[in-house]
Protein backbone atom coordinates (compact mmCIF):
# COMPACT_ATOMS: atom_id res chain seq x y z
CA UNK A 1 0.00 0.00 0.00
CA UNK A 2 1.37 2.97 -0.85
CA UNK A 3 2.25 6.08 1.87
CA UNK A 4 0.85 8.93 0.45
CA UNK A 5 1.66 12.47 1.66
CA UNK A 6 -0.78 14.94 0.96
CA UNK A 7 0.17 18.46 -0.71
CA UNK A 8 0.22 21.31 1.82
CA UNK A 9 1.00 24.64 2.58
CA UNK A 10 4.36 25.80 0.81
CA UNK A 11 7.37 25.66 2.80
CA UNK A 12 10.13 28.69 3.65
CA UNK A 13 12.42 26.43 1.63
CA UNK A 14 9.99 26.36 -1.46
CA UNK A 15 9.25 30.26 -0.76
CA UNK A 16 12.49 30.80 -1.23
CA UNK A 17 13.25 28.76 -4.55
CA UNK A 18 10.75 31.11 -6.01
CA UNK A 19 12.03 33.96 -4.93
CA UNK A 20 16.06 33.62 -5.35
CA UNK A 21 16.20 31.56 -8.09
CA UNK A 22 13.47 33.44 -10.45
CA UNK A 23 11.14 30.51 -11.34
CA UNK A 24 7.54 31.19 -11.50
CA UNK A 25 3.98 30.41 -10.46
CA UNK A 26 3.39 27.50 -8.10
CA UNK A 27 0.35 25.26 -8.15
CA UNK A 28 -1.27 24.09 -5.03
CA UNK A 29 -3.24 21.86 -6.71
CA UNK A 30 -0.30 18.96 -7.97
CA UNK A 31 0.35 15.99 -5.62
CA UNK A 32 3.23 14.56 -7.28
CA UNK A 33 7.51 12.96 -6.35
CA UNK A 34 10.47 14.06 -5.51
CA UNK A 35 14.21 12.39 -5.79
CA UNK A 36 17.67 10.81 -4.22
CA UNK A 37 21.23 10.09 -5.92
CA UNK A 38 21.68 5.84 -6.40
CA UNK A 39 18.38 3.86 -6.26
CA UNK A 40 19.42 -0.04 -6.72
CA UNK A 41 16.97 -1.78 -4.49
CA UNK A 42 12.87 -1.53 -4.09
CA UNK A 43 11.77 0.88 -1.56
CA UNK A 44 8.62 2.15 0.01
CA UNK A 45 6.94 4.82 -2.67
CA UNK A 46 6.23 8.08 -0.89
CA UNK A 47 4.18 10.77 -3.40
CA UNK A 48 5.78 13.87 -2.02
CA UNK A 49 4.09 17.70 -1.64
CA UNK A 50 4.88 19.83 -5.01
CA UNK A 51 4.95 23.02 -5.58
CA UNK A 52 6.03 23.82 -9.27
CA UNK A 53 8.92 25.61 -9.98
CA UNK A 54 9.65 26.92 -13.49
CA UNK A 55 6.32 27.79 -14.73
CA UNK A 56 6.93 31.34 -16.61
CA UNK A 57 6.31 31.76 -19.61
CA UNK A 58 9.02 33.13 -20.66
CA UNK A 59 12.61 31.43 -21.11
CA UNK A 60 14.85 33.38 -18.72
CA UNK A 61 18.46 32.97 -20.79
CA UNK A 62 21.47 32.09 -18.93
CA UNK A 63 24.97 33.43 -19.44
CA UNK A 64 27.41 30.71 -20.84
CA UNK A 65 30.37 33.22 -20.59
CA UNK A 66 33.48 31.55 -18.23
CA UNK A 67 31.49 28.20 -18.44
CA UNK A 68 32.91 24.89 -19.20
CA UNK A 69 30.61 21.74 -20.70
CA UNK A 70 31.65 19.02 -18.13
CA UNK A 71 30.15 15.24 -17.92
CA UNK A 72 29.92 11.48 -19.53
CA UNK A 73 28.11 9.88 -21.87
CA UNK A 74 26.40 8.09 -19.66
CA UNK A 75 25.30 10.39 -17.00
CA UNK A 76 24.78 13.72 -19.63
CA UNK A 77 26.28 17.22 -19.34
CA UNK A 78 25.76 20.17 -18.15
CA UNK A 79 27.92 23.98 -17.86
CA UNK A 80 29.62 24.65 -14.24
CA UNK A 81 31.75 27.67 -14.20
CA UNK A 82 35.39 27.50 -15.80
CA UNK A 83 37.10 27.14 -13.20
CA UNK A 84 35.68 24.23 -11.36
CA UNK A 85 37.34 20.84 -11.13
CA UNK A 86 36.42 17.27 -11.62
CA UNK A 87 35.54 16.10 -7.85
CA UNK A 88 35.50 12.32 -6.33
CA UNK A 89 33.31 11.60 -3.51
CA UNK A 90 34.64 9.88 -0.30
CA UNK A 91 31.86 7.17 -0.95
CA UNK A 92 32.75 6.59 -4.83
CA UNK A 93 29.62 5.80 -6.90
CA UNK A 94 29.09 5.42 -10.30
CA UNK A 95 28.10 9.23 -10.48
CA UNK A 96 29.68 11.83 -12.15
CA UNK A 97 30.73 15.04 -10.37
CA UNK A 98 32.45 18.87 -11.03
CA UNK A 99 33.39 21.24 -7.86
CA UNK A 100 34.27 24.83 -6.88
CA UNK A 101 37.45 24.89 -5.52
CA UNK A 102 36.15 25.43 -2.18
CA UNK A 103 34.94 21.02 -2.15
CA UNK A 104 31.42 22.67 -0.79
CA UNK A 105 29.58 23.77 -3.85
CA UNK A 106 29.41 20.47 -5.63
CA UNK A 107 27.29 19.41 -9.04
CA UNK A 108 26.51 15.83 -8.99
CA UNK A 109 25.55 13.92 -12.71
CA UNK A 110 23.71 10.70 -12.26
CA UNK A 111 21.75 7.88 -14.34
CA UNK A 112 19.54 5.71 -12.83
CA UNK A 113 19.06 2.49 -15.27
CA UNK A 114 15.56 0.25 -15.02
CA UNK A 115 18.13 -2.48 -13.82
CA UNK A 116 19.87 -0.64 -11.16
CA UNK A 117 15.99 0.67 -9.95
CA UNK A 118 14.47 -3.02 -10.24
CA UNK A 119 11.02 -1.78 -9.66
CA UNK A 120 8.97 -3.68 -7.21
CA UNK A 121 5.17 -5.79 -7.84
CA UNK A 122 2.53 -2.75 -9.37
CA UNK A 123 5.67 -0.21 -9.79
CA UNK A 124 6.52 1.56 -12.95
CA UNK A 125 10.06 2.41 -14.25
CA UNK A 126 9.93 6.11 -14.53
CA UNK A 127 11.09 9.52 -13.17
CA UNK A 128 8.71 9.78 -10.50
CA UNK A 129 9.80 6.17 -9.52
CA UNK A 130 13.09 7.55 -8.91
CA UNK A 131 12.36 10.52 -7.14
CA UNK A 132 10.05 8.92 -4.63
CA UNK A 133 12.69 6.94 -3.67
CA UNK A 134 15.15 9.99 -2.92
CA UNK A 135 12.57 11.97 -1.17
CA UNK A 136 11.66 9.15 1.02
CA UNK A 137 14.82 8.46 1.87
CA UNK A 138 16.37 11.63 2.65
CA UNK A 139 13.05 12.48 4.46
CA UNK A 140 14.55 9.66 6.88
CA UNK A 141 17.60 11.62 7.39
CA UNK A 142 18.31 13.38 10.60
CA UNK A 143 20.06 16.13 9.25
CA UNK A 144 17.77 17.40 7.02
CA UNK A 145 15.75 20.33 8.34
CA UNK A 146 13.25 20.88 5.58
CA UNK A 147 12.43 19.11 2.27
CA UNK A 148 10.34 19.84 -0.40
CA UNK A 149 9.23 18.03 -3.87
CA UNK A 150 8.49 20.15 -7.14
CA UNK A 151 7.46 20.51 -10.25
CA UNK A 152 10.20 22.01 -12.42
CA UNK A 153 11.65 21.79 -16.56
CA UNK A 154 15.31 20.39 -17.55
CA UNK A 155 15.87 21.28 -21.39
CA UNK A 156 12.48 21.17 -21.75
CA UNK A 157 11.75 18.31 -20.16
CA UNK A 158 9.03 17.01 -17.00
CA UNK A 159 11.05 16.81 -14.02
CA UNK A 160 10.50 16.58 -10.30
CA UNK A 161 12.68 18.60 -7.90
CA UNK A 162 13.89 17.77 -4.15
CA UNK A 163 14.76 20.94 -2.63
CA UNK A 164 16.59 20.23 0.77
CA UNK A 165 18.21 22.25 2.97
CA UNK A 166 20.30 20.64 6.02
CA UNK A 167 20.31 21.47 9.91
CA UNK A 168 24.22 23.10 8.98
CA UNK A 169 22.25 25.68 6.53
CA UNK A 170 23.86 23.67 3.41
CA UNK A 171 21.36 23.61 0.49
CA UNK A 172 21.07 20.19 -1.40
CA UNK A 173 18.80 19.98 -4.69
CA UNK A 174 18.35 17.00 -6.97
CA UNK A 175 16.41 17.02 -10.75
CA UNK A 176 15.23 13.65 -11.94
CA UNK A 177 13.57 13.45 -14.98
CA UNK A 178 13.67 11.04 -17.98
CA UNK A 179 14.97 11.11 -21.54
CA UNK A 180 14.09 8.20 -23.93
CA UNK A 181 14.37 4.81 -22.07
CA UNK A 182 16.61 5.95 -19.16
CA UNK A 183 16.48 8.73 -15.97
CA UNK A 184 19.02 10.71 -14.90
CA UNK A 185 19.47 12.90 -12.25
CA UNK A 186 21.25 15.91 -11.31
CA UNK A 187 21.87 17.40 -8.03
CA UNK A 188 24.09 20.71 -6.46
CA UNK A 189 24.94 21.03 -3.37
CA UNK A 190 26.25 24.18 -1.72
CA UNK A 191 25.55 27.82 -0.52
CA UNK A 192 22.30 29.36 -1.47
CA UNK A 193 24.35 32.18 -3.65
CA UNK A 194 26.14 29.36 -5.74
CA UNK A 195 22.36 28.11 -5.64
CA UNK A 196 21.56 30.96 -7.44
CA UNK A 197 24.14 30.66 -9.96
CA UNK A 198 23.88 27.34 -11.08
CA UNK A 199 20.03 26.72 -11.11
CA UNK A 200 19.44 27.82 -14.65
CA UNK A 201 22.28 26.19 -15.99
CA UNK A 202 21.13 23.36 -14.61
CA UNK A 203 17.75 23.61 -16.07
CA UNK A 204 19.18 25.11 -19.10
CA UNK A 205 22.51 23.12 -20.40
CA UNK A 206 22.02 19.56 -19.39
CA UNK A 207 21.83 17.43 -22.47
CA UNK A 208 23.66 14.65 -24.01
CA UNK A 209 25.20 16.29 -26.61
CA UNK A 210 29.30 16.82 -25.07
CA UNK A 211 29.31 20.40 -27.00
CA UNK A 212 25.74 22.00 -27.33
CA UNK A 213 23.96 22.64 -24.27
CA UNK A 214 20.48 21.79 -23.36
CA UNK A 215 20.76 19.14 -27.04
Amino acid sequence: MKNKILLGSVTVLSALLVAACGNGEKKATETTAAPTTEVTTAAPTTTAPTTTAGASSETKEVSLTDTQRIGREDTGYVNVPKDWVEFKSTNGGPQYQYSALDGYNIVTLNVHTKEQVKPGDGETYGAELVANRLYATYQKNPSIEKIQGAKTKVSGMDAFLIQILTKDGKYFFIWVFQKDDKVYSTSFEGDKDTLQKMFDLIEQTWGLDPKTPGK
